[in-house]
């Protein structure tokens, strides 16, 4: 399974979510050393910022694979010919011709509207690959268009030229059977040399389900962001594909890549504080306390069914008790251990009883207060000691 990061050009689509040009140098800089296989530069005809974003991170990666977008335009496509000087033997554009079929006004004409679709497309692929080592060609919103004549038009764009098909739910209209279904269909279509990939959107919190969908139907690459960013209820979650892939599919060869899963919490630390962006603090994986439990049902549950369980650390980082009205002895016995203050010669029911008053007021506990909750206790056990 080959990853295709573009947190820096689909994920930057997002409304308020904006990089410098340096800071995509910087961030494409952690991705090539996190292990993806493709890191989406840019799009290089939008501004001037973001042609010289594209140049930053030719400039600070190395050996990793960069790609473009551009529009069904010659000029934009010898642009993002030029964005990549210098790291021409390992580039890729990116695009896809205006979708004719779904703009046909009548069924009447959807056979000429079809007709233009493929003639286009056969020439926008002939157009890159004069230019470029590969090029990249979406179906785009694929969930509303007739797959028998997406197999036709992938058929013809790897014909003329396209190195990878990706099989695009640009509106978040499909599910995934359904999915899964027409990347099987697609892949049928396609001549074994050509590489298939799914850009999934996320509007109906379905995209890690259809990215997977799409692998075991027959995809070997799927295209991702930080944290779901994006627009149109934002893309795959990078960090959601590397966590369901290690956990799940460990043993499927359909599922291995060479990311170092182990470094996803420091890249996106990174991404959090170049871009001011704050995840919702419960957010799977990335949220500031996804990890952080606080009930005491969750907090006594046995190690050895714990070993069970996702493991935090294969991305980075860690499981921490908070203690409050939810806990139980178990969770504050195990937070005092932490903190080198286990009480001794001290009834537990008495210190739990101690903590739920504390508690009462504010909900939670921070450590400095239990610290003096168990001092006290301790204090006491030691001044009655008979």
């Amino acid at each position: 399974m080959e990853i295709f990061e573009t947190t820096l050009r689909d994920g930057e689509q997002q409304a308020f979510l904006h990089f410098t040009a340096k800071q995509k140098g910087d961030m494409g800089r952690k991705l090539e050393t996190l292990g993806v296989d493709i890191i989406d530069a840019g799009f290089p005809a939008a501004s001037d910022v973001d042609l010289e974003g594209v140049k930053r991170v030719v400039d600070q990666t190395d050996a990793v694979r960069l790609s473009v977008l551009s529009r069904p335009i010659k000029k934009d496509i010898r642009r993002a010919f030029e964005a990549l000087r210098g790291a021409e033997h390992r580039s890729r554009i990116a695009t896809s011709a205006r979708p004719f079929d779904l703009l046909s006004p009548s069924a009447d004409r959807d056979n000429r509207a079809r007709s233009k679709t493929i003639d286009r497309s056969v020439d926008l692929m002939n157009e890159a690959r004069t230019y470029f080592p590969e090029a990249q060609y979406y179906l785009v919103c694929a969930g509303n268009r007739d797959p028998a004549f997406l197999m036709d038009l992938s058929a013809a764009a790897a014909a003329a030229g396209a190195t990878q098909i990706v099989v695009a739910d640009t509106l978040s209209t499909m599910e995934p059977q359904r999915f899964g279904d027409l990347v099987r269909r697609i892949r049928s279509a396609l001549p074994p040399e050509t590489t298939l990939g799914v850009h999934c959107h996320n509007l109906l919190g379905l995209s890690l389900a259809n990215s997977v969908a799409g692998v075991r139907a027959g995809a070997t690459q799927v295209e991702v962001t930080i944290g779901n960013t994006g627009d149109g209820g934002g893309n795959t979650a990078l960090e959601q594909v590397l966590a369901y892939a290690a956990y799940f599919e460990a043993d499927d060869p359909r599922f291995s890549n060479g990311c170092r899963t182990e470094m996803l919490a420091d890249v996106v630390q990174a991404f959090v504080d170049m871009t001011g962006m704050r995840f919702s603090p419960n957010k799977p994986l990335v949220g500031d306390i996804s990890f952080l439990v606080e009930t005491g049902i969750h907090q006594s549950i046995p190690k050895t069914v714990m070993d069970d369980v996702f493991s935090p650390e294969t991305i980075g980082r860690s499981i921490e008790f908070a203690i409050g009205r939810h806990s139980g002895i178990s969770g504050i016995l195990d937070r005092l251990d932490k903190m080198n203050m286990r009480p001794r010669n001290v009834d537990q029911h008495t210190l739990y009883r101690h903590v739920m008053r504390a508690a009462e007021q504010s909900g939670s506990i921070p450590d400095y207060e239990l610290g003096r909750i168990a001092k006290s206790l301790m204090a006491d056990a030691t001044t009655h000691r008979p």
